[in-house]
């Protein structure tokens, strides 16, 4: 009996590998589908009716309704690490497996983006090229020139919000270039783990806020997450703090952003991710020029994307097969009498 994997709403996918060969098996046919946030029943059940796994993008919301909609449905497989974009109670009410990637695949390229962001927006990079293409260094524009003179981040303290595999491999890159101090919030690391690797554990957030010249967020969005940085906590920072997120768009208020903004507490900000997604045109972060904007592109590494197909293949292949799969998000499916794979426990 073949089998259907349903590649949903994502452009890369295969453009650095060959999934057929991936898969390794004639009976599982791909088949690409692009479907709106907010598609109707009879569009979802046409584009995903015959899907046995969806490999998933961060934009359709898998929930009860979706779930419901596909009887065929067996599992989602996250092209990624967030997953906030599936339900886990509903999967597992409706005996769907729900399975995410390790972030060790994306860790090198998405940690490598954030340090990129961060010393983009310290050097003031961007700025130097404007000033190059305006003219400003032909005319001997000193005002200019001196606005481009930036603080050095010998003398600067950074704060790390999440030291997990992407976390610590920030951490890691960061270290050669000798930061003042290395402060590191996360409450599921042991403090003596963290400062066996050099940095300053903090018993709290509003500690990290309080201390930190530059913040970089690395936490995964969850309800404790969701609007984390909020404008209390914007309130706490030090005022001309640096601020760099290649997380998650939602664990910041962006509107408690646009206000820091404007009363200067933010010195820079520099955003890989939004909430929501994209972020629309007319938004208001757009009229601050001391604001960097990526596409949520900091795992974007042929690399990272090809290891992306090869693992998420690999997951749903496993489920296909009737084995147990490695990076499960609702492990208790398994033992449900609704579970839709044959899985072999």
């Amino acid at each position: 009996m073949s089998h259907v994997i349903g590649v949903v709403n994502l452009r890369f996918f295969g453009l650095y590998t060959d999934p057929a060969k991936l898969a390794g098996s004639e009976d599982v046919k791909f088949i690409r589908v692009s479907i709106a946030r907010d598609a109707p029943d009879d569009e979802i059940r046409e584009k995903l009716g015959e899907v046995d796994v969806v490999i998933a993008a961060a934009t359709l919301i898998y929930n009860k309704r979706v779930f419901r909609l596909l009887p065929r449905l067996k599992a989602v497989v996250r092209w990624g690490v967030g997953y906030d974009n599936l339900v886990l109670e509903d999967a597992t009410e409706e005996g769907v497996i729900a399975s995410r990637l390790p972030s060790i695949v994306l860790k090198d390229s998405v940690a490598q983006m954030a340090v990129a962001l961060l010393l983009t927006a310290l050097r003031k990079v961007h700025k130097a090229d404007e000033y190059v293409r305006r003219g400003g260094w032909a005319s001997r524009d000193i005002e200019g020139l001196k606005a481009l003179v930036s603080p050095s981040i010998e003398d600067l303290a950074i704060g790390i919000i999440g030291l997990g595999n992407i976390g610590f491999r920030v951490f890691e890159l960061l270290k050669p270039f000798k930061p003042k101090k290395i402060f590191v919030y996360d409450p599921y690391i042991p403090p003596s783990l963290i400062r066996s690797v050099g940095g300053e554990p903090v018993s709290s957030l509003d500690e990290l806020l309080k201390f930190s010249d530059v913040i970089t967020i690395h936490a995964p969005l969850t309800e404790e997450t969701r609007h984390m940085i909020g404008r209390r906590e914007f309130s706490k920072m030090k005022r001309g703090v640096y601020l760099i997120n290649t997380a998650r768009g939602a664990i910041v208020d962006t509107d408690a952003l646009v206000w820091a903004l404007k009363e200067g507490i933010v010195e820079f900000a520099a955003l890989d991710v939004f909430d929501p997604e994209p972020i629309p045109p007319d938004h208001p972060i757009f009229q601050f020029d001391n604001v960097i904007l990526t596409p949520h592109i900091a795992s974007g590494t042929t690399k990272s994307f090809s290891l992306m197909d090869e693992y998420s293949i690999a997951e749903a292949m496993r489920i296909l097969k009737g084995e147990k799969p490695l990076w499960i998000l609702n492990p208790e499916v398994l033992k449900s009498p609704k579970l839709r794979a044959k899985i072999r426990t």
